[in-house]
This record gives structure tokens, sequence and C-alpha cells, in this order.
């Protein structure tokens, strides 16, 4: 047995030791000049009959003759332990033999750190090799090049990227106005309004958000499914992670069973609005005292609408990383259980961030690289003079193992992009929703077209009213299709929508779709038509 405990910096030590196989001869009898008293003994000691000490005796310098152990074979009796020693001491000092542990039996180690495959500095290779820091991936984005062309997703391939901005909403006033940002690291020195707030530069994918002095976030997910059924998966990506806080700029990574957009919504509010199915994680926090770190604030799930947040075990923190010296994450994921490690900036080696036990409903889903905000400028008071609030996040290597499922397609509804309207500190705004309470709209998405028979259709979208009313939507003149409101749903804020599409209603080419509702305050945006497994993994 071999236990120690250390409770940090000028803590107590606790050890203890259990030796077995050991065999120790009785010590001599002493004689009566074997042993030197210290001065001030003027008389001699008996112990029984015999003299021990005798103060006429010389002084001697020899030491008191302990016997050593012998070095005979240790005894044959096996210990109890699930590995047994025999240790055959070499010195008149036995030397402790710690006993090994059997190794654990559960899938996915919860102390020992994981091999890091790549350092973060590294390309890793095309999708579908080894790569991303896995030895075999069914999805590996390197983020080599910009594909342009997206109406909502920048320098993404927009049919296999999704990307939705929630912002400032306030029906006749703003319909999801964004305040553009400045994007670092591509070289220009402009505000952006969105698609130019998406950018692949220098081998990665650069984002920025301007929260403008309200609660915005962006979320981007690949349209491929991660599949972790009956299983411990596992998700990789290098990210800039340097948030200043839960009243800052952060990262966050979720996976959610349906491709709803604009997942994690008005961050102040109790519960927060989100995925009816998802698990996911905040780097939103670091160790006391050090500014320098960052870490795993919260775990959050929602199971049929349910939304729990945990904070259990954060056994470590992490220093914090930058475009040039990224962190490097790995995120094991099972039904049962959710495990988060990470690397110091630059660092190949991985640190347990999080573990937490949880309860899926689900063992597929599509994995989010999400940037919330929750006005940054109020991150440092009295002054509101924080830096966060226009800030820009680099990611990298996004990855996962598994099985290769299948590839959903995307078609987007521009971006409104309609200058006007003034954020809550000033800002000018550019309007990317669309309010259709006023009356229906018609929008078209052109180019619509699948590789492979797809299994479903969908349309996506963020809504917004003051009253619980949702839009009904009508594909290619067809009859509208309605949708019940959800009871995890309340009024004044953005809600996620999947809305199930009859297959047969989408034909290639352009497509319309056509929103209305019968409240007024109605507003909608981030809207797509997803063609499910409509194309195969490479």
């Amino acid at each position: 047995m071999n236990r120690y405990f250390k409770a940090g910096a000028g803590a107590i030590a606790i050890a203890t030791f259990a030796m077995t196989g050991w065999t120790f001869a009785a010590p001599a009898a002493p004689t009566s000049s074997a042993v030197r008293f210290p001065s001030g003994f003027t008389s001699p000691i008996f112990v029984g009959s015999a003299m021990v000490y005798d103060p006429a005796a010389p002084a001697t310098t020899a030491a008191p003759t302990t016997a050593a152990p012998t070095t005979a074979a240790p005894t044959t009796a096996a210990p109890t332990t699930a590995t047994p020693t025999t240790a055959t001491p070499t010195t008149a000092t036995p030397t402790t033999a710690t006993p090994t542990t059997a190794a654990p039996t559960t899938a996915a180690p919860t102390t020992a750190a994981p091999t890091t495959a790549a350092p973060t500095t590294t390309r890793p290779a095309a999708a579908g090799a080894a790569g991303c820091g896995l030895t075999s991936a069914a999805f590996c984005a390197t983020f080599d090049a910009p594909k342009n062309g997206g109406t909502q997703t920048g320098d993404l391939d927009p049919t296999l990227w999704g990307v939705s901005r929630v912002a400032d909403v306030n029906p006749g006033q703003s319909a999801n106005g964004v305040v553009a940002s400045h994007l670092v690291g591509c070289g220009s020195t402009t505000a952006s309004p969105p698609p130019g707030d998406v950018r692949i530069c220098n081998g990665q994918l650069l984002e920025a958000v301007n929260d403008g002095g309200g609660v915005t976030n962006m979320n981007i997910y690949p349209k491929q499914p991660f599949n972790f059924a009956g299983r411990t998966g596992t998700v990789t990506f290098d990210l800039s992670a340097d948030s200043g806080g839960t009243h800052a700029a952060w990262p966050e990574f979720v996976i959610t069973d349906k491709p709803v957009p604009g997942v994690r919504r008005q961050i102040s509010m109790q519960p927060v609005p989100h995925a009816p199915n998802s698990v996911g994680f905040a780097l939103d926090t670091g160790c006391s005292g050090q500014d320098n770190t960052t870490g795993v604030g919260v775990i959050f799930t929602t199971v049929n609408g349910q939304y729990t947040e945990v904070q259990g075990s954060r056994p470590n923190c992490i220093t914090k990383g930058s475009s040039a010296s990224m962190n490097h994450f790995e995120v094991r994921v099972s039904q049962s259980h959710i495990e988060v490690w990470g690397t110091d900036a630059g660092s190949k080696t991985l640190k347990q961030l999080a573990v937490e036990n949880v309860n899926l409903n689900f063992t597929q889903g599509l994995v989010w690289m999400d940037d919330v905000h929750y006005n940054a400028r109020k991150a440092v008071e009295p002054c509101a003079c924080g830096t966060q609030f226009d800030h820009t996040f680099a990611w990298d290597n996004l990855g996962f193992d598994g099985p290769k499922t299948y590839r959903d397609l995307g078609f987007d509804v521009p971006l409104a992009n309609v200058s006007g309207g003034r954020s809550i500190n000033g800002d000018a705004e550019v309007q990317e929703g669309y309010q259709v309470g006023t009356g229906p709209q018609t929008f078209t998405v052109t180019g619509v077209k699948s590789v492979q028979t797809p299994t479903a259709a969908q349309v996506v979208l963020n809504a917004y009213s003051f009253n619980h009313t949702h839009p009904t939507v009508s594909v290619n003149g067809n009859a509208p299709i309605a949708t019940t409101w959800a009871a995890t749903d309340d009024g004044y804020m953005w809600r996620s929508m999947t809305i199930p599409v009859p297959l047969a209603q989408v034909h290639d080419g352009s497509n319309t779709l056509t929103f209305a509702s019968a409240d007024g305050s109605t507003i909608i945006a981030n809207v797509s038509l997803i063609l499910v497994a409509a194309a195969p993994v490479p």
C-alpha cells in the first residue's frame, strides 16, 4: 500500500507504506562498552544485571551493533494486491516496494493524460486519413484555403458548413442587428459585417464577434454527424482559448442531435435558451489568482428540452492561447460520460480539464464551434472598458473519429444585410434577419442538388416574437407547415427551430420558402434548407 496526499504548496504530506515478504533477525545483546552515553551521566547504568553504561570506560565512536536484516529469500506467500511484489533488500535500511495497480476497466481514463498524436503547430493530413490529432479521422477540417461563395458562411463552403449569428432583436427596431467586427489575423483593419466575419487565413479559421454591448453569439458546424453509439468517441480541435471570463467573450463546444442554428442564445437568461437535445461546455473560467489561465467553467446538457448545468470535477486549468500559439483540445464523449482535455498554449501535453457523468438521449449529433459574448465591455467595471467586446477567435484542425456516416447538404437564405439601427452602446448595426409578421415573405434558395438520395428534408431557422407564436413555412407553394410552441420556450428570446418538410416538396435547382405569422412581431433569421444524408463521406 502506498498513499500520498498533497493539497498544494505548504501543505502536509501523509504517506503510508506496507512491506511484505521480509524476515528480520533479533538484535544482538548489547555490551557494556558498545555504547557511549552523552556527557553528564556519572553513574553506571544497568538493564537487569547487565551494565550498559560504564562512566570509566574509554569513549568510543562505534555505532550501536544493530543487526542488519537477513537477505534470505522472502516468504513465498503472495500478497493480496492485484500484482504480487517480491522485493529483496540490498542495504541495512530496506527499500519500500510499491505494488503495481491493476489497469482500470473503464472505457475512458480519467487520471492519466492521453498522448497527443501531433503537435498543434503541425498541419495534419487530409480528411479521412490520420490527422487532426487522430490516428483515424472520420472527419478532419484543416482550413487550409477559403472556399468562398457563402452567403451566411463567409469563407466556408455553404453546402458543407453552417454558420448562424444571433444578436440584437427588438421588432420594429432591430431584426438580428449585428455590429461590424474587426477580424484580427487576415491583414485588414477594416470593420466587416457578415459574412466577412468568417475568414480562412494562414491555414486557420478566424471568426470575430462585436457584441455592441449586448448578448450575442456565433455558431459554426460541419454538416457531417459524429457517431458515438456504443463507444467513447473523440473530437479534437485547436483554438486560441483566451477568454476574459463569463462577462466577456468565450468559446464553447456543443453537440446537438439536430442542426438547430443559434445553439446557445440569451446567455443571461435562466435557464439559458438551448437546443432540445445537446451536450457541451464553456471555456470561460481560469484558476483562481491566475489571470493567464483558462478552463472549463460549466458542462451543460439538454434532454427533451430540460436544461441542466453541472459544475463538478475541474482538476486543471491551462495557459491562454493565441492564433500563433494555440491550445489543443480533445473531447471524449459517450452516452453516459464526457471528458475534456486541453494543452497549455503551444504544448503537446494534455491535461484533464473536466470530467462528468451525463445521461444523453442521443448517440449521434453535430459538433459546433461557438463564440459567445455577454456585454464584454462590462467585464471591467466600473469603467465598462473591457476589451473583448470586439474579439477574434482562431480555430483549426477540427476532427472526430468513428464511423463515416454521411453528410447533410444545406442551402441558405441570403442574409438581409440592411443598414440601420443602433446597438445598446450606440454602434451602427446591420440587420441580418427579416420581420415576417407584417405579411408573408418569400425567399429563394438556389443551387439545390443532392449527390445521393436524401433521407429527409427540413427547414432550420431562429425565430422571435413578443408572443408565443411560431411562423409557418410553405415550400414551393405547398400547404403551410405549422409548428407547435414548445413548453420550454418563453417569450422575448430567440428560439432555435427545425421544421420537417416532406421530401417530395423539394426539387433540384431553385426552391422557394414562404414564411407567414399571425403575430406582427415575428422575426426570422439564419434560415436554411437542409437535405439529410444527401452526400456520402469522401
